[in-house]
């Protein structure tokens, strides 16, 4: 055989469900590093950001967008960049709240100029983020009051690669409190 075959997908049709189910925001001021997972490899899924590779300020808030279920999609696509430098991923993360609730408009107009990291969860159970420090998505807000009362708000970024997979949402786990012991010392005793 002169080729080496290599199969990638899923072909035993399990349960798909669509929708984002949970979307967090965090000011991307407020993110120190991110290791990538080229940094940080998690072993047997690439482009995926390990669990221990957010850095965040202490007491940072981690704000979540409530829905109800249907409420959230997220869309990328890619094109080549006109200059030849490579692929643009755009990402929009499309969020819609149900009633004009005077507090969730005030946050929305006080917060709408910052950028943000997004963290969100898919209905299959997947954690995803995107956004970095000095490039965080921006919010974009539209109320309606037609056949449904909502507030909708869109989450957008363009990056340089597509939005990575993320070992867990569980936010106790990404932003763990642990201390660090400087005491520990690899250095040679003769």
């Amino acid at each position: 055989m002169q080729v080496t075959e290599s199969r990638i997908g899923l072909t035993l049709q399990q349960p798909n469900t669509g929708q984002v189910a949970r979307l967090k925001l965090l000011p991307i001021e407020q993110v120190l590093a991110i290791l990538s997972p080229d940094e940080l490899p998690v072993v047997g899924s690439p482009k995926t950001v390990s669990k221990n590779a957010l850095n965040v300020v202490a007491g940072s808030t981690l704000m979540e967008l409530a829905f109800p279920s249907g409420g959230c999609t997220m869309q990328e696509t890619s094109q080549a960049d006109p200059s030849g430098a490579g692929t643009i991923w755009e990402l929009e993360l499309v969020a819609a709240l149900p009633k004009n609730q005077p507090a969730l408009t005030d946050w929305l107009e006080t917060n709408q100029a910052r950028r943000w990291l997004a963290i969100w969860l898919d209905r299959n159970g997947q954690a995803y983020l995107a956004g970095e420090p000095g490039n965080g998505l921006r919010l974009d807000i539209n109320r309606t009051i037609g056949a449904l009362n909502y507030v909708q708000v869109t989450a957008k970024a363009r990056s340089w690669h597509p939005a990575w997979f993320l070992e867990t949402f569980d936010s106790a786990t990404l932003f763990a409190d642990v201390d660090f012991d400087s005491s520990f010392d690899i250095s040679f005793n003769a």
